[in-house]
């Protein structure tokens, strides 16, 4: 994994394990796509639940592993922007339990059994069609791009 860029305050690790929205952009015959993901950061990978009978990013990423994922954390009152650009290689690899509890612990808090009935039935019962995407960085980009917000009259 080279990094291209790194102006971000906390490591690269630190930002990548807060809980935040992750955004998959795929290749497909119709043009580009982007999915709004939950992922684990592990490993130097990020790994993202999915399921082949209901999300579309698992075969697109079959067809073409080109990948990208972005995540950002933005806060207008306090002026912050951080970014950070994985671009790399996506495959499909089986479903883990473990890992997707892990995975959804970071987003739902470490008992399962204040979960959303969804998610821990996920986890407890996955379905045949359960699968997790695993985003193998090549290059990454992190920059802080924080500003100084207007006062609040």
């Amino acid at each position: 994994m080279e990094i291209v860029e790194n102006s971000l305050g906390p490591s690269l690790e630190a930002f990548l394990s807060r809980p935040l929205f992750g955004h998959l952009a795929t290749r497909a015959p119709e043009g580009p796509r982007e999915s709004p993901v939950w992922y684990l950061w592990e490993d130097e990978a990020a790994w993202i639940l999915g399921d082949a009978a209901t999300d579309t990013f698992p075969s697109r990423i079959e067809r073409e592993p080109a990948c990208a994922l972005g995540v950002v954390d933005f806060d207008a009152e306090r002026g912050l922007v951080q970014h950070v650009g994985i671009r790399g290689a996506g495959s499909v690899e089986p479903f883990d339990p473990t890992l997707a509890e892990r995975l959804l612990a970071r987003y739902l808090g470490p008992d399962r059994e204040d979960w959303d009935p969804r998610f821990s039935e996920y986890v407890a019962q996955p379905t045949d069609t359960a699968l997790l995407v695993r985003v193998e960085p090549e290059t990454v980009v992190a920059r802080d791009q924080s500003y100084a917000p207007a006062p609040v009259r």
